[in-house]
Formats: structure tokens, C-alpha cells, sequence
């Protein structure tokens, strides 16, 4: 019967309870109403309850009442052994009474609390509502009174209906004065009729704001222009109208285009405003000179003393530059960080060059005390003189600074004027490493080798691999021309490793498996602490023995390096590698180096090498000395840049046991194919001997 009630309810109404739970809920409903109904006096009150339960299951079709009746009719008359007969239609009837007044009663509670709650939520949203608008009117009226623009709020005919302080100040009038004016008899008459023509234009819809520059009248009389803007009021005939005063509009802009300008911690112009004026000077009669100055050891004061103590130290040397140059038509303006630019307009009592960096320096070198501690610079210059008028101002600033790096590359306090040669050469070798990467992905560059020779017999026994570049337009290019600046770029490490396995590689193919192989390595390179991993796993993958690899180090740099360098030096000795020191001389720092590390061989200085002729060169005796006692320790010594067979027959007889150089590749420099090399067995005919 439950089975049966479930099913008809559920067809009458949704329900949201799976069917089995249904039949659950109204068979536990159904055992109370068989419990009632067993008594002499049913229970009216306990069918009230699932009345109300049927409520609460959801039971509220239209038909779910009439539904229940029938289906618990027909289960409550059905004769039973223990239940009665007597009087049992009237105890039903009582039941199914009280079962639906209970249902009727739980649906008008419900009924009464949605509405309850209804209301509730209505009267809250209509709180919130208020709330909401009693604040944004506060906000509208906040900004009103407090924008720096004149507000207005006028009737259709132009009747100021409410004004905001800004207005008043733009008006030059005060409240009073302006309470239940006209908004056009602040106009000035000639721009009056213009004005309410845009407003007749708004009110019609043919525009949807109106813009204007119309001039007002202060209660002096003078004029002023100001920019109106004004719009129509939603939902009525008024208008609001926003005045800007141009003059702080034109302050603002002022005050920008300074900032814009100028350098905030000197106050001098940057340099975007000096190259617009050397723009401007360029197309003047007078000479003029460009300077390019850089503070030297600026670095030691911030690293040392903090940002702000550098910060006060760039504003006292910007106010002596300007001082130095006061009397002169010039501008003084600074670049970034330490560096300034200095743009004089010659006359006949300007100083020259000379006297001018003479007189700067001294300027600059007075102590300047900065919470009690003195200090002082000096400046490295690039000077350009007589500017040239057809080239561009970004231009003679580049060589400016090309002129002040070649004067800083000599030491501080020192100027260089522009050397259009030297210029040229400069820009030539930065773009060329600019394009290295490049270069690189393109296959120009590759790797030369250069043979390795004993001087008993001209016999090749190894080579040396170098970095190759074989450039479309200008053919090989000597290395000297881009490895310097390639150093201070992060692409030189990728290349020592890749000449290092490159270089490995073709030697296990070319056949010389048990020749050595060295790769000069450069400084930076060599501080690298991934070297060592690199070139371990290079190893790891070729046949050949480690020892057959030697690694040239410079030597001077090992002199000056720190702990990075020479740890990485003792790593690669420890695997196996030979290590060789390059461009090793006869200072006793040298020779101690040959203590500290595991050296296999050292090359000799070419320096030492281009004495060899000179018999009595002191130079050379102590060559002889230091060769003795690096050979008496095991060490080979090679010497490199041989040009002459009278070189290298000197050399052999001082000591030295192994040479490379011109002497031994002739006019072609190095070879690309190292099987070539290795199979020539022997240096040319009438070399080496």
C-alpha cells in the first residue's frame, strides 16, 4: 500500500527524494495512521502530524491531497483480526479529517512565512536601495564641492540653479555674486551668442555634449579663456556644465613636460632635452664642442657609502659642473647614472679644450664632505670639437662616448678627442660582436687549427683549436678584432665549451686520437663554474684519454684572480687534463704559479718570443734561467708566434721544446680540417729546422 501511495504521489507533484526513499517516508507514515486507528478513540492529533509531514516531504500537487485520502481510505477500512469493525468508518472518517486539516494548516504556515520572508527580503533590498543612493548622492555631492573644475547646474534659459566653490574661485566672484545669475553674462559678449547656440543645439539633440573655449570676464574686467564642456540633464530641461581653467591646465603641462625633460635628482636637463638642443646649436654659425663626461670611481663611494651618499655626490658634481661653465653659453645635462653631457657654444673667451678639462677636474676634486666624510672625483672625457653640421645629434653623442671609453680605457682623469679612424674601427668591432649570436646559429663561425710542432725535427705532434670566423662580406677575421669584446658578453662561455667539444670531436675523427689538442681558454671563460661539469661530460662521451686535452689559462689572470679561477684550474687537473699556462714570462708571480697548480706546460710570452734575436737582451738571459727550472719540475715548455726559423732554432737551444706560430702555417693562418693537419705529419719543408 505505501508501494502504491509513493507512485500516485509522485505523479501529482515533483518530488525531491529518489522513489525508494518516498515509499520509506510513507510507509512510516502510514504505520501511525494504522496505530490510530486501532484505538476505540483515534488519534486525531497524531494523522494532524502527517498532514503536516506530507507538507514537509513536498506533497502539495494539486491532486496529492485527494490522491492520499483515496489511497489511505481504501488501507484503513480494510477489515482486519486486530482492529474492530464497530464504528470503524466513523474513526477513519475522524482520521482522514484530521489529516487534512493538519495538511490544509501546514500549507497556510507555509504560505505565511514565504510572505513573512518575502517582505522581509523586499523591505530589506528597499533599505539597501536607499542606503545606496543616500551614499552615492553623498559621493555626487562630495566631488561637487571638491573638484578643481567649476560645476554648474543651470536651468533651460541658462539660470544658475547650484555652483560649487571651483567655480566661484574661476569666476573670481563669490557665492552670493553668482546665486541666481546667468552662466552667460560671465561670458564675454563677442563669444555670448556662439555659446547659447550650443546650448539651443544640446536642448535639440543635434549634438550630445557641448564643447567650447569661450572667454570669461572677471569681476575686474580682465579675460581669461576656459574650456566648457556641458551636457542635458536626464529628465528635465536644466543643463551641467564643467568649466577648466586653462591656465592650471597650462601650469600642469608645464610641470610635466619638466619632469619630462629633466633629471629629478640634479635638476639638469636629461638627455632627451640636450640632444634637442644640440639639435638646435648644429644648425647655428658658431662653433661649438661636445663633451662626454663619465665620474670616475663613482662606483666605490655608492658600493661603499650607500645609494644616498652617491645620490648627494651626483648633486654636488652636476652643481660644480654648471658652476665650471657659467660664464660659457652651455648647457650641462646628465645622461644617467654617473655620466654627463657638456654642449658649449664657443665665443672668442671660451678656453679650449684643454683648460676647460683641466679646470673641471680641479672643480671636481675639491672634497665635497657628506655626513662628515670628504670625497671627491675626477672625470674621464670624450670630447667632439667643431661639430660637424650634417651629422645627426644621436650620432655625435655615440662618438662621444666611443671617445670618453678610449679615454677611460687609459686610466682616470683622461680625455680623448674623436678620432673619426679610430671611431670607425670601434663601431665596426661592437657591431661585429652585436651580431655574433647570430653569426653563430649561421655556421660563420668555426675553429681553426694551428699545428703543434717540436723544434728537434719539425715533427707535428698536436694542434692548437681557435675560434674561427669566416665572415661573408669581410673573409677571416683576425680574433683580436672581436674576442676582447666578445669577453664581456655571456655568449663566451657557450663558445669555449663549444669549442672544446668541437674540437674533441674532430680529433677522434681526424685520426689523432693520441695527439693533444689545446683550447686557450679566456678569463672569463675559465671563472665559469659550470666549466668543469662541461667539460667532464664532453669526456665522458669520446673515446680519447683526458690527458690528450690541454686547456690553456692565461697566466696573468690566474696572478689576479680569485679562488673561483684557480679552483676551477685545479678541478680540471685533477680529471686529467693538461693544463697549460699562456703567456707566461719571468716574474716570480708566474713562476709561482707553477706551485700552486698542476701545471703540464706553460707557453711563453709573445713578448719574450720577439726578443730572440737580441742576443744580449736581459730579458732573454732570465728566459733561459726560468726555462731551466720549469723543465727541472717536468714542465714542457712551448713557445708561441714563431715568425722565423732563426726564432725558433734560438729557442730550441735555450730550452724550448715545442713552437707554433706563422712560422709554421705561413700566410694561411690555420686550417679548418684537422685530419689535414695531423696527416701532414711533418711542419713544410725548410720550417722549423
Amino acid at each position: 500500500m505505501a508501494r502504491k501511495w509513493a507512485y500516485l504521489v509522485s505523479s501529482t507533484t515533483y518530488l525531491p527524494l529518489s522513489h525508494d526513499q518516498i515509499e520509506r517516508e510513507l510507509l512510516g507514515l502510514l504505520d501511525r495512521l494504522l496505530e490510530a486507528v486501532a484505538g476505540d478513540q483515534p488519534a486525531t492529533e497524531s494523522a494532524a502530524e502527517v498532514g503536516a509531514e506530507l507538507v514537509r516531504l513536498h506533497c502539495v500537487g494539486r491532486t496529492s491531497l485527494q490522491c492520499t485520502v483515496d489511497v489511505l481510505a481504501a488501507a484503513l477500512l480494510a477489515p482486519t483480526e486486530s482492529r474492530s469493525a464497530e464504528r470503524l468508518p466513523e474513526r477513519v472518517a475522524r482520521l482522514l479529517g484530521a489529516l487534512a486539516s493538519g495538511y490544509v494548516e501546514a500549507i497556510r504556515s507555509a504560505t505565511v512565512e514565504q510572505r513573512d520572508t518575502s517582505d522581509q527580503a523586499l523591505l530589506n533590498a528597499v533599505r539597501e536601495s536607499q542606503r545606496e543612493w543616500r551614499a552615492s548622492e553623498a559621493q555626487l555631492d562630495e566631488i561637487f564641492l571638491c573638484s578643481p573644475n567649476g560645476i554648474a547646474v543651470t536651468g533651460p534659459d541658462g539660470q544658475l540653479v547650484r555652483t560649487n566653490p571651483a567655480l566661484h574661485r574661476i569666476l573670481d566672484r563669490t557665492a552670493s555674486e553668482v546665486a541666481g545669475g546667468d552662466l552667460f553674462e560671465f561670458v564675454h559678449e563677442t563669444d555670448r551668442r556662439l555659446l547659447r547656440d550650443g546650448y539651443r543645439d544640446l536642448r535639440d539633440g543635434k549634438i550630445d555634449r557641448l564643447r567650447s573655449r569661450p572667454r570669461f570676464v572677471t569681476k575686474d574686467g580682465d579675460l581669461f579663456q576656459a574650456t566648457l564642456t556641458a551636457s542635458l540633464l536626464r529628465g528635465s530641461h536644466g543643463y551641467v556644465t564643467i568649466v577648466a581653467d586653462d591656465a592650471e591646465l597650462k601650469l600642469l603641462q608645464n610641470q610635466l613636460r619638466h619632469q619630462l625633460l629633466h633629471d629629478m635628482l640634479t635638476g639638469l636637463p636629461n638627455r632627451q632635452f640636450f640632444s634637442s638642443h644640440l639639435e638646435h646649436v648644429l644648425h647655428q654659425p658658431n662653433p661649438a664642442t661636445l663633451y662626454h663626461v663619465d665620474l670616475d670611481g663613482f662606483s666605490l663611494v655608492t658600493d661603499g657609502l650607500g645609494r644616498s651618499a652617491g645620490d648627494r655626490l651626483l648633486r654636488i658634481a652636476a652643481d660644480r659642473l654648471r658652476s665650471v661653465v657659467a660664464g660659457e653659453n652651455a648647457m650641462v645635462a646628465r645622461f644617467e647614472s654617473d655620466k654627463f653631457g657638456i654642449l658649449i657654444e664657443n665665443s672668442a673667451s671660451t678656453p679650449d679644450v684643454l683648460t676647460m678639462i683641466e679646470r673641471i677636474n680641479e672643480t671636481l676634486s675639491e672634497p665635497a664632505y657628506i655626513d662628515e666624510k670628504g670625497l671627491a672625483v675626477t672625470a674621464s672625457f670624450g670630447v667632439v670639437e667643431d661639430l660637424p653640421r650634417n651629422v645627426e645629434p644621436a650620432e655625435l653623442l655615440r662618438s662621444a662616448d666611443l671617445a670618453m671609453r678610449r679615454a677611460k680605457s687609459k686610466g682616470p682623469g683622461r680625455w680623448e678627442r674623436y678620432d673619426p679612424v679610430w671611431d670607425g674601427q670601434a663601431r665596426e668591432t661592437i657591431g661585429l660582436v652585436a651580431t655574433m649570436p647570430g653569426a653563430w646559429e649561421n655556421g660563420e663561425l668555426g675553429i681553426g687549427y694551428e699545428p703543434l710542432v717540436r723544434l728537434a725535427d719539425g715533427e707535428i705532434v698536436g694542434a692548437e683549436a681557435r675560434l674561427r670566423w669566416e665572415h661573408p662580406d669581410l673573409g677571416v677575421l683576425p680574433r683580436e678584432k672581436y674576442l676582447e669584446l666578445a669577453e664581456r658578453t655571456a655568449l663566451i662561455g657557450a663558445l669555449g665549451a663549444w669549442v672544446v667539444k668541437r674540437g674533441w670531436t674532430d680529433k677522434a675523427d681526424g685520426g689523432g686520437a693520441d695527439m693533444p689538442l689545446l683550447v686557450p681558454l679566456t678569463p672569463n671563460q675559465l671563472t665559469d663554474p659550470r666549466l668543469a661539469g662541461t667539460i667532464q661530460g664532453i669526456l665522458d662521451s669520446a673515446a680519447p684519454t683526458p690527458d690528450r686535452l690541454w686547456l690553456g689559462l692565461p697566466a696573468g689572470a690566474l696572478l689576479v684572480a680569485g679562488h673561483e679561477m684557480v679552483d676551477n684550474a685545479r678541478v680540471l687537473a685533477d680529471v686529467g687534463i693538461g693544463v697549460v699556462l699562456l703567456d707566461f714570462g719571468v716574474t716570480p708571480g708566474e713562476l709561482a704559479l707553477l706551485e700552486d697548480l698542476p701545471v703540464h706546460a706553460v707557453r711563453l710570452d709573445s713578448r719574450l718570443v720577439w726578443h730572440a734575436v737580441d742576443e744580449d737582451s736581459i730579458a732573454l738571459a732570465g728566459a733561459r734561467n726560468m726555462i731551466a727550472l720549469v723543465r727541472q719540475a717536468g714542465i714542457t715548455v712551448l713557445a708561441g708566434d714563431l715568425e722565423t726559423s732563426a726564432q725558433a732554432r734560438w729557442w730550441q737551444r735555450a730550452g724550448v721544446e715545442l713552437g707554433m706560430g706563422p712560422l709554421f702555417t705561413g700566410d694561411e693562418g690555420s686550417v679548418t680540417d684537422i685530419g689535414s693537419l695531423i696527416g701532414g705529419g711533418r711542419a713544410r719543408p725548410g720550417q722549423g729546422q
